[in-house]
């Protein structure tokens, strides 16, 4: 999902530690790399015994008073899991379910995300000078 908002200025850095502090409250791993345009924020979700991984990408571009905010989200499912439902019999339905609440967590994650951004910009928002 991607959102554009003009006329805001904002420090698009400390909108990037904020989002990412709010992650880490959270105990969800965050990493963020700072470009010249773009600032990008990945939150990495671990779930089930073999710890199946979702990972949600923020990217943050453009300058204070235009700028989008990006989503991506990502699953990586373990190999067993593409096998399909034969892997039950292995053991595999661990597999399964790990991979499940990995996909709820990264729903749930994307989902909390857009509907807080809008009061973190608006706290965020300097007045014009």
């Amino acid at each position: 999902m991607k959102k554009q908002w003009k006329n805001h200025n904002v420090n698009l850095q400390q909108l990037a530690e904020t989002i990412q502090s709010h992650y880490t409250k959270r105990n969800v791993k965050t990493r963020s790399i700072t470009l010249k345009n773009r600032i990008q924020i990945r939150t990495i979700i671990t779930a089930g015994l073999r710890a199946q991984t979702a990972i949600m990408d923020i990217k943050i571009r453009g300058k204070p008073n235009n700028f989008t905010i990006e989503t991506k989200a990502t699953e990586y499912e373990d190999e067993a899991v593409k096998l399909g439902l034969s892997t039950t019999i292995f053991g595999g339905g661990n597999l399964i379910l790990g991979n499940i609440k990995a996909r709820e967590e990264l729903e749930k994650l994307e989902n909390e995300f857009w509907a807080t951004i809008e009061e973190t910009i608006a706290a965020l928002t300097k007045p014009k000078e």
